[in-house]
């Protein structure tokens, strides 16, 4: 006996295990998007298929003995969906793994007991369907509410009891708010080479004012930002009994300096990449010097820069500054642009506005096949001023918020320029959250009181703008190249709607006027309209959108980062 027993098991040891390349699902399951769509049911279960851009990455296979584990996994979810009596049957095939579903009839809450000053955070409602997410969101909302309105030492007694005999839920949230706090004095211990001021104007809150845990989180991603410190410690101490609460922040100062390397194509520049050296805290007092490198299919750009975040200046106060010089040599439609330029900038936010103006040097050379196209070198001297308001909730991927601004620059004879020009530029965007929906709009006017060489005019196509055509191709052309115009309105209206929390559906309508003549805009408007995907990856939102014209030619983008 004990003869034939070692012989099956060592066959056993030798029998490869079945593998399977495909899971499938079955029964009470959304075809599209839901509860129990597809890529949700994967997550649950912990299949992981690479990203759309992972392409060297090979999809995952499955064990025999992972099913039990896809089995109960899928259970359990249904049931914190609220689906108790839920069941779920395997089976497979010769490669494929069969998940059958049947959610059944779900559990409904039965008694709520919550008072009503927080009545409009429950996600849940008496007679309707309990799920586990629906509690605990309630409980996240309301624990937010107090800590962004003075109440950071509640108590919370939270249950939900569930009774499968009467198959109901019974939920009773009892909340003691504590007492109401506000900020007190902030004691910054702060081992870096970086003044003091220059620490504290990150902190968003004020003392005597109402404690708010959103401030305190504000202010401590501003000083993450800076890039310096390797160590951010950001405490608030509850145990006074005066409602006061100090802040206590302690700061190491890490290493600040690094390269970042960038790889990625879009179809405005096609393949590219990048390579930039950045010392955060250059001398300390967080002065910033910056050195790199970039290459793409059009062409390459080396540039360096320096920035000071505190030169004071007698009478007027505290400003920033920024030198910047760079030259490229890049290949547009229709010619080619050699530009050397250097930028200074001073810099300083009042009334919530943050005000840029300063002087810029550009020697420009431009080569065209197009003899309608001027060649040649131009040296042009000028003066800018830029003013900004961003109130976005993300400069990748916002959801909330708006964004302002307003350029412009002038060019002299009295200051060395070949040219004389002034050219304005306005920009506004908004962006409003309709859960799950979010809309966004853009408008874009600029004007050139004068006409100028053709790298100084306005241009509107491609990813960014107009999406029904190729990248600076809406307007005017002279044999078959661009000319943009001395007068612009570019226009884009989005709506997006997410599918999964990574995948999200567009579709969009963009509208654009070139203006030919100074002051003028009557000439004809391009419109195009179109529906793109995005995918939220670790280095931003994925792009993809196709976009028509009237007459049924299309235009195809790629990129990185939403539109708006």
């Amino acid at each position: 006996m004990k003869k034939y027993l070692l012989i099956i098991i060592l066959l056993s040891l030798f029998i490869e295990a079945k593998t399977f390349t495909e899971v499938e699902f079955s029964g009470d399951v959304d075809l599209i998007t839901g509860e129990f769509d597809r890529s949700t049911l994967l997550k649950i279960c912990h299949i992981e298929y690479p990203p759309i851009y992972k392409i060297w990455k090979a999809d995952p296979t499955f064990e025999e003995e992972q099913i039990n584990k896809f089995v109960e996994n899928l259970k359990n979810y249904a049931q914190s969906m609220g689906y108790y009596h839920a069941k779920v049957f395997s089976k497979t095939t010769k490669d494929t793994i069969i998940l059958n579903i049947q959610k059944r009839k779900a559990i409904k809450v039965h008694s709520i007991e919550l008072d009503k000053e927080f009545d409009s955070f429950a996600l849940f409602k008496k007679g309707k369907r309990f799920r586990t997410k629906d509690f605990t969101q309630t409980k996240k909302k309301i624990t937010r509410y107090l800590e962004e309105n003075g109440y950071p030492t509640y108590t919370m007694n939270a249950k939900a009891r569930v009774d499968l005999d009467l198959y109901q839920v019974d939920i009773v949230i009892k909340i003691e708010k504590g007492e109401k706090r506000y900020f007190g004095e902030t004691d910054v211990n702060n081992s870096s080479k970086i003044d003091h001021d220059l620490i504290t104007e990150q902190i968003v809150y004020e003392k005597d004012e109402l404690f708010n845990i959103l401030k305190l989180e504000e202010s401590y991603d501003n000083i993450y930002r800076l890039g310096v410190f390797s160590k951010i410690q950001v405490e608030a101490d509850f145990n006074n009994s005066d409602g006061i609460s100090d802040v206590d922040i302690n700061l190491e100062e890490g290493d600040t300096k690094e390269i970042l390397s960038r790889l990625g194509y879009d179809t405005q520049d096609g393949a590219r990449g990048a390579v930039d050296y950045i010392d955060h805290n250059f001398f300390g007092n967080l002065r910033e010097f910056t050195t790199g490198l970039k290459l793409s299919e059009r062409g390459y750009r080396a540039y360096t820069g320096f920035y000071d975040p505190k030169i004071v200046v007698p009478i007027f106060g505290k400003f920033s500054m920024r030198n910047e010089l760079s030259y490229h040599d890049w290949k547009f439609d229709g010619y080619d642009e050699a530009l050397l330029l250097e930028k200074f900038t001073l810099g300083r936010e009042l009334f919530r506005l943050k005000h840029f103006f300063g002087f810029q040097h550009e020697y420009n050379t431009i080569s065209s096949d197009n003899p309608d196209l001027l060649s040649g070198s131009y040296l042009i001297n000028s003066l800018f001023y830029r003013v900004v308001i961003d109130e976005r909730d993300s400069v990748m991927n916002a959801r909330n918020g708006y964004y302002l601004s307003f350029y412009t620059e002038k060019a002299m004879h009295t200051i060395g320029s070949e040219i004389e020009y002034l050219k304005l530029l306005a920009e506004g965007r908004y962006i409003k959250e309709f859960d799950p929906v979010v809309v966004a709009f853009k408008l874009r006017v600029g004007t050139l009181n004068h006409e100028t060489p053709l790298f100084k005019h306005f241009f509107t196509g491609g990813a960014m703008s107009n999406r029904g055509y190729e990248y600076r191709d809406v307007g005017p052309h002279t044999k078959g190249d661009a000319t943009g115009g001395v007068g612009v309105i570019d226009t884009s209206l989005e709506v997006r709607y997410p599918l999964t929390e990574e995948f999200s559906v567009v579709s969009f309508f963009d509208a654009s006027t070139i203006s030919e003549e100074v002051h003028k805009f009557h000439d004809d408007w391009y419109r195009s309209y179109g529906f793109g995907m995005r995918y939220l990856s670790i280095i931003g939102p994925l792009r993809l959108d196709i976009g028509f014209q009237k007459g049924g030619a299309f235009a195809l983008h790629l990129g990185i980062g939403q539109v708006f």
